[in-house]
């Protein structure tokens, strides 16, 4: 029998891990140690190749209904497959993402994956303080606060159910991946509230990774009975109007690709897609 040459990260190796995230993906993933650091005390599976007393290649798992890599190996991309596909075998298929165009369409590819879907990154260049929005009529957008969690997690589960990259949130997941993330600043979000129904939400966080000049929109959720009335609109300038006032000139957010309908909204609003993330399965 053979064992893995992968073995699990510790501390040491966040600066080894950060850079091969930029190295890799110099406009997708600018990482900082901090980042990989609170990665490790996640809750995903994680996984480094060292060579010759050097961290070449970093992967972990997010296990549910499909187990997903995001992987930084240059030049070293099999053995984190390798590793992806036994994870998976008898739990779900195997799935990773990368932008468009990236060495690795050539690797998975002749692994037996396909193209499932994609999305878009889009940004705004804010030349300006932004428009103050216009709110529906009986819409109250407030801040949040820690006893509206309840509320928040059913409604984005309600908004993204048919969604099929979307996994449902719990009050753990939120708690570690949304409330209790590093980057995450509560006080930017905000929640729209028709009575006591919140029909809306927008989840900001301070910047995307270590970029301090991009504001981004994490989270943007208006529930069915609320759409096309112009909550989705109001929600992104509020956010837009909250990063300007804390010094950011460049907002982004990601949207997927076939969500023509929010693609028009982004782009109506003066958003442009600057790169596109495809998704990649393979099947049983």
């Amino acid at each position: 029998m053979s064992s893995s040459p992968l073995r699990a990260p510790t501390d040491a190796d966040a600066e080894q891990v950060a850079a091969l995230y930029r190295e890799t993906y110099p406009v997708w993933r600018p990482v900082a140690a901090d980042d990989v650091l609170a990665w490790l005390h996640g809750t995903a599976e994680m996984r480094v190749l060292e060579l010759a007393g050097r961290v070449v290649g970093y992967g972990d798992l997010s296990v549910g209904d499909d187990v997903r890599l995001d992987v930084a190996a240059p030049g070293h991309w099999d053995v984190f497959f390798d590793w992806l596909e036994e994870r998976a075998r008898g739990t779900g298929p195997p799935r990773t993402c990368f932008p468009q165009g990236h060495e690795l369409e050539q690797v998975v590819d002749a692994r037996g994956y396909r193209h499932l879907g994609s999305s878009f990154t889009m940004e705004i260049d804010l030349s300006g303080r932004p428009p103050q929005p216009s709110l529906p009529a009986g819409i109250d957008v407030r801040p949040y606060r820690e006893q509206d969690s309840d509320a928040v997690i059913a409604t984005m589960n309600d908004a993204f159910a048919e969604n099929p990259p979307w996994r449902k949130v719990t009050p753990e997941t939120f708690r570690t991946v949304y409330a209790g993330n590093r980057l995450a600043d509560p006080a930017l979000w905000r929640l729209a509230w028709d009575g006591d129904e919140l029909a809306g939400c927008v989840l900001p966080d301070p910047s995307r990774g270590s970029d301090v000049t991009l504001g981004w929109i994490r989270i943007l959720a208006v529930r069915k009975p609320w759409r096309r009335r112009g909550l989705g609109r109001a929600l992104v300038q509020t956010a837009f109007r909250d990063h300007f006032e804390r010094g950011r000139r460049r907002v982004g957010l990601g949207v997927d690709a076939d969500n023509t309908g929010a693609v028009s909204l982004y782009e109506d609003i003066g958003m442009r897609a600057v790169y596109r993330l495809d998704d990649w399965i393979k099947d049983a």
